[in-house]
């Protein structure tokens, strides 16, 4: 499955952060030098620093089975056993996509171009659909079979299908033509299916007990992937095409070096049933939604959480997620998207783009003082928070906002007119960012800092006035 990309852009028309973090000059005195106030550094405690953020949500009732990110960044699609929908979350508006006629037999699948123009939706017995997202117009794949997947190519020429009892189905998108089939055999069911990053290859899950890698070119199985004791239930490669992470109803994930075939890592038990994997941009983390067995959405219990690993530290977190089933990373990987049926809402973004931080400057019992300070300050992270200004705030004298951020206080320069649009902006899209650097063992200072109004790409300077006393209990 390529469904796994991105927010980078619109989601809430984001304009790239890393571009943003650069050192900017600190406002001067009259006289050129700077004052004491405005050297200070802007600190961030680190004992319970928050590096998991709710951002916005999607209200309504459904079960959502599947989610993922447009690669332009401005959509967000769902599907589960009532179609497909598609959440333009800069606007806020829906767009219902397939809805069957009947009582399906097979919820509903997607996957995004990869130019982020098309989304070919499959479900079940009803005809693969290519919808033209600048458009709004729709093309059926005539012939296709009854399917449970589809995946385009990484040029996005063709698509790859996993035919209900037909193996696996190549089509060309531009002429709407088949052009080869695979691993068809009698009673044999390929239930997921992706192209490695080159194109060269294809995975599909291959019933439900091992994954095989067959050749794009030919359908030659070249490497067999076996491990699970119960049904593989997702599966998704790494962008850079070196791993493939598999989950299972046997409440295990297993980590596979594409290269060599071999597990690189088993972990297991986990607490239940994995239901859906994604894999973050750089490799690092694997997310999944671990839960009881899919039923009913208006029968599901709220058992359900996000199992976020760290392949790199060999550390692993929950997050308790009520009625989560999908998950999926944005492209630069700083959100992540839960796709659940709580029958208030159906779509749950989390900014994650300080994930990690509070563990990476944890000190080792091993680690002396000045080995763990050395380390420690040569550590820069990218950060940024959403915040939200008023009216109230702003100081005309000193020509900008005055706010709270982190027990600091902080002047945030900008010009009369272009504050009062500031204060209109919608919920997520004023963002304070910067860069975390080591100050000292219980705190981190925000260096470069800028409010980031991610509507037009402005940025604005922001200094340290001075620090919020803590009253002594």
């Amino acid at each position: 499955m390529t469904r796994r990309v991105s927010l980078e852009g619109k989601i809430f028309r984001l304009a790239p952060i890393l571009a943003l973090f650069l050192a900017l000059a600190w406002p001067t005195a009259l006289d050129g030098q700077k004052t004491q106030e405005e050297a200070s550094p802007i600190l961030i405690p680190l004992k319970g620093l928050v590096n998991i953020n709710r951002t916005m949500s999607l209200p309504g009732q459904g079960r959502v089975e599947m989610i993922g990110f447009s690669p332009d960044g401005r959509y967000v699609a769902m599907a589960g056993g009532n179609g497909a929908l598609l959440w333009d979350p800069g606007s806020g508006t829906t767009r219902v996509l397939t809805v069957p006629k009947e009582s399906p037999t097979f919820f509903c699948t997607f996957d995004f171009s990869p130019d982020g123009q098309t989304l070919a939706t499959v479900m079940g017995k009803w005809r693969l659909v290519l919808w033209d997202l600048k458009s709004g117009g729709s093309r059926v794949l005539d012939g296709a079979r009854s399917a449970f997947n589809a995946a385009y190519s990484p040029d996005g020429k063709y698509l790859v299908i996993a035919a209900n009892g037909g193996g696996l189905e190549v089509w060309d998108v531009l002429t709407r033509k088949k052009t080869s089939t695979f691993l068809k055999k009698k009673d044999d069911t390929c239930s997921r299916v992706a192209f490695t990053p080159d194109g060269k290859h294809i995975a599909a899950s291959y019933n439900g007990e091992r994954i095989v890698l067959v050749e794009a070119s030919s359908g030659n199985i070249v490497k067999s992937f076996s491990g699970h004791q119960d049904y593989i239930t997702d599966f998704v490669i790494s962008r850079d095409g070196k791993i493939l992470v598999s989950g299972g109803s046997d409440k295990r994930i297993i980590v596979w070096d594409i290269g060599s075939g071999e597990k690189l890592k088993d972990i297991n038990p986990l607490p239940d049933r994995v239901n859906d994997l994604d894999i973050s941009p750089d490799g690092r983390l694997v997310a999944a939604a671990i839960g009881p067995m899919m039923a009913p959405w208006v029968a599901v219990t709220p058992e359900t959480s996000v199992m976020i690993i760290d392949l790199e530290a060999g550390e692993g977190r929950a997050m308790r997620v009520p009625f989560c089933y999908s998950v999926a990373f944005s492209a630069d990987g700083k959100f992540l998207a839960t796709g659940i049926s709580s029958g208030e809402e159906v779509a749950i973004i989390w900014d994650i783009s300080s994930y990690g931080i509070a563990e990476k400057f944890k000190k080792d019992p091993f680690e002396t003082t000045a080995e763990y300070e050395a380390r420690v300050g040569q550590i820069e992270i990218p950060y940024s928070e959403t915040i939200a200004l008023s009216a109230a705030q702003y100081n005309a004298d000193r020509g900008g906002f005055e706010i709270q951020f982190k027990n600091n206080k902080l002047l945030i320069q900008v010009e009369r007119e272009v504050a009062k649009e500031l204060i209109e902006r919608k919920t997520g899209t004023l963002r304070m960012s910067g860069r975390l650097k080591y100050h000292n063992p219980e705190n981190l200072k925000l260096d470069g800092a800028v409010l980031e109004d991610t509507v037009t790409g402005k940025k604005f300077t922001a200094v340290k006035n001075g620090e919020i006393r803590q009253e002594a209990k």
